[in-house]
């Protein structure tokens, strides 16, 4: 898994220098090429980490750290969720959606969603005939469109939970990329402006904001990784509400409560919540969000 997972991350770095030299002076451009990638990458692990991929990945909760595990990927699939509203949203309206691209913002995520598809139909956690199809299918692809399949998609294959978990900290360690790229971007459009935009201000704090929770989300799942061994069973006698607590720590938190006001108890100051708000609250965990300034 190692392997592979270091296939992806040079297949998206490698994405990043082709753009980078495409879009050489052309800021907006590359920013709306990377929104229309972000808004095929989260229709895709929307798809991902979906219910139905969780009863497959995780069929009988049964220890603490397990039902942690199935909570927190619920959790984490309903942020991705806001993710794809917004770049859709960006993509459809506003100064990134000028001189877009031939395809319509929704047209991008049935592609993302059905690559999210594929990709589940290739990592069964057992072997079954939709892997052997979704194989064909990927074969005939790479002949047909080589440029168009990666060249990782031809080395997926089952995936016991453990490397499930492996693989959803690689696709957000991407996604952080992509995040930060566009941060960039953004940060040297406005540079270039004589006054400030409030459309690019709004649009950075809602990038910087998605780059931590995919920062989070990464470290996460990497976390849920320690819970369970090589053959991917989840390690007996872990508590759940410990398993949940390992998870909030990994939160970026503020320098400092909210101004004006006292610290309340044992409350964790944070910068997101990553979307596990509900479930430390299930488990007397008490976030408390301090928007960056």
């Amino acid at each position: 898994m190692n392997e592979l997972n270091s296939k992806i991350i040079a297949e998206t770095n490698a994405l990043a220098a082709e753009y980078k030299q495409k879009f050489s002076g052309a800021p907006e451009g590359e920013l709306h090429a990377w929104l229309e990638i972000a808004a095929r990458r989260e229709a895709l692990v929307y798809q991902v980490y979906g219910e139905a991929q969780r009863k497959v990945r995780l069929p009988d909760p049964e220890s603490g750290a397990e039902r942690a595990a199935w909570d927190a990927l619920t959790e984490i699939w309903q942020q991705e969720a806001i993710h794809t509203e917004l770049t859709r949203a960006r993509l459809a309206s506003g100064l990134v959606s000028l001189g877009g691209g031939p395809l319509a913002p929704a047209v991008l995520q049935t592609i993302g969603a059905l690559e999210g598809q594929l990709l589940c139909s290739l990592t069964p956690a057992r072997p079954t005939l939709g892997q052997a199809l979704a194989r064909l299918f990927v074969m005939a692809g790479a002949v047909l469109a080589p440029g168009a399949v990666p060249e990782f998609t031809r080395e997926l294959g089952t995936m016991n939970a453990r490397e499930f978990f492996e693989l959803a900290a690689t696709l957000e360690l991407t996604a952080r990329q992509a995040y930060r790229r566009m941060r960039d971007l953004l940060s040297s459009l406005q540079a270039k402006r004589e006054e400030p935009s409030v459309q690019l201000q709004g649009l950075q704090r809602e990038l910087h904001r998605a780059y931590l929770d995919e920062d989070f989300h990464q470290r996460a799942f990497l976390r849920m990784t320690g819970w369970m061994d090589a053959a991917g069973r989840f390690k007996r006698g872990l508590s759940e509400r410990e398993c949940v607590q390992q998870i909030c720590d990994l939160l970026p938190q503020a320098p400092e409560p909210i101004r004006g006001t006292e610290p309340r108890g044992n409350s964790t100051y944070v910068v997101t919540d990553g979307g596990v708000g509900a479930l430390a609250r299930r488990h007397g965990i008490e976030l408390v969000v301090v928007p960056e300034e």
